[in-house]
């Protein structure tokens, strides 16, 4: 409990948000799937009581438009033919404000814009339906949720191979830093190359520090290098 409230407003965030990476579609309707409402908010409430947030939503006053809203859909008979049908719907929009506070200090607080928008049959079912599709919609962007019909763990391993990719990526560039240090200080210590052999063999079998894939056991070797061979850039 301490230590839940020493963490500031945007530290509890970011806690929530390494917590909530991936859900999985668990809905179907109107053509596609989604993550209800219920399945968001029972994850992420917890989270928000442990980490002591709340989060407020705010119709901003003066913005909300209700207007008719006609459309044509196409339909088909028994026969296979097709038809237009007038709709007469309602269409509802406002601008809204979610406010995080930290309940272990209530002045701080992280207010976010945002926007409602809702059609139904009238006005009272299209701003309830643009609440929800709101509340849906504002935690999910603002977490960074993915979502996904695979399992979340299949997104994970996604995930994992790519910042395995970007870490490889960075041990290629410390590498060839490295690899440019130990021409320039052989072409200088020619007596030295085995001693230099020796030294990479501790790193890396073989001594082919080009296998290096690791971002940190690169840079240990680079650091390493410098300091036992005394070189100074």
């Amino acid at each position: 409990m301490a230590e839940q409230a020493q963490l500031n407003i945007y530290q509890k965030l970011a806690k929530i948000r390494e917590q909530v990476e991936v859900m999985r579609k668990n809905k179907s309707g109107y053509g596609y799937t989604y993550v209800s409402e219920d399945e968001i908010l029972a994850k992420i409430q917890v989270f928000m009581k442990k980490y002591h947030l709340s989060l407020i939503p705010h119709i901003v006053g003066g913005t909300t438009k209700v207007v008719p809203y006609p459309y044509k859909k196409t339909k088909t008979t028994k026969g296979g033919e097709f038809y237009e049908e007038n709709a007469n719907e309602v269409l509802v929009n406002a601008d809204m404000t979610w406010t995080w506070i930290n309940d272990d200090n209530p002045e701080e607080k992280v207010v976010v814009g945002w926007a409602l928008v809702g059609q139904q049959a009238d006005a009272s079912q299209a701003f309830g339906s643009g609440l929800t599709y709101a509340d849906r919609y504002f935690l999910l962007k603002y977490f960074n949720v993915a979502t996904t019909n695979d399992d979340p763990d299949a997104h994970r391993s996604k995930q994992k191979a790519a910042e395995v990719a970007e870490d490889k990526m960075i041990a290629e560039q410390i590498i060839a830093r490295f690899d440019d240090l130990v021409k320039v200080f052989l072409k200088e210590n020619g007596d030295k190359s085995d001693e230099v052999k020796k030294f990479v063999s501790k790193y890396v079998k073989g001594g082919n520090y080009f296998a290096i894939t690791e971002s940190a056991l690169a840079a240990k070797l680079l650091a390493d290098f410098k300091e036992t061979f005394g070189i100074k850039e």
